[in-house]
């Protein structure tokens, strides 16, 4: 356990000796980020971004056209990272300087990855500003699960921000599971500002993935 001005971040272990047996990443009693433990299922990409979720379903298709460059606002345990493949370029922004030293001692889908990548730290919002543009086919925006959501990253300028760094045919990727507030209609807010279509994805999970609401925006239907 951890604590610093962004809160206290702890590491737990559950099912310890089984073959459920799970480690996660947990700010308060929200979640961020979950691997399994046992070395047949370590890689497997579950938790909130599980094949059937709104991310999986992006990654298998933008995936199967070849090597692809995205980036993740919020490292978490790094899962999003166990997509990465040798070839891909992908960027993860993460304000709290504590979260890399835990995702790469921690856990292991960061540090297993072969891909170009990299975390930049600070502000995603302003991070981005000073980046000249990426173009990336995806973008994860994965910052809005506790109670406390970020605002600024929901703006209509935020989303112009993202649009300026997608592709024109790339995914916007929002993950609005939330116990408290219901985004989809500020998401929805924020493709109209984009001219872009927007999509719920809502999954139930199973035994390897926690159940998620994720909006898909882009310009490609």
């Amino acid at each position: 356990m951890v604590r610093n001005f962004y809160g206290a971040l702890r590491v737990r272990d559950d099912d310890v000796g089984t073959d459920y047996a799970t480690r996660n990443l947990l700010h308060g009693t929200i979640n961020h980020g979950s691997q399994r433990l046992t070395e047949a299922d370590q890689y497997n990409v579950g938790s909130y971004y599980g094949p059937n979720s709104g991310i999986g379903r992006t990654m298998a298709e933008v995936q199967a056209r070849g090597p692809i460059r995205y980036g993740v606002v919020g490292l978490g345990a790094g899962v999003m990272s166990g997509y990465a493949r040798q070839g891909d370029y992908v960027r993860i922004y993460e304000i709290n300087p504590v979260v890399p030293v835990i995702a790469k001692s921690e856990f292991t889908y960061f540090p297993h990855s072969e891909a170009d990548k990299d975390i930049l730290m600070g502000d995603a919002r302003l991070v981005m500003e000073k980046q000249e543009s990426p173009q990336y086919d995806v973008l994860v925006i994965d910052a809005f699960s506790s109670d406390a959501i970020p605002v600024h990253l929901l703006t209509k300028e935020s989303f112009e921000l993202y649009g300026r760094i997608l592709k024109p045919d790339g995914v916007l990727a929002v993950h609005i599971s939330n116990r408290y507030l219901d985004l989809a209609p500020v998401c929805q807010k924020g493709a109209d500002a984009l001219g872009r279509q927007a999509m719920v994805v809502y999954d139930e999970g199973d035994q390897y993935s926690n159940s998620t609401t994720w909006v898909l925006i882009t310009a490609d239907g």
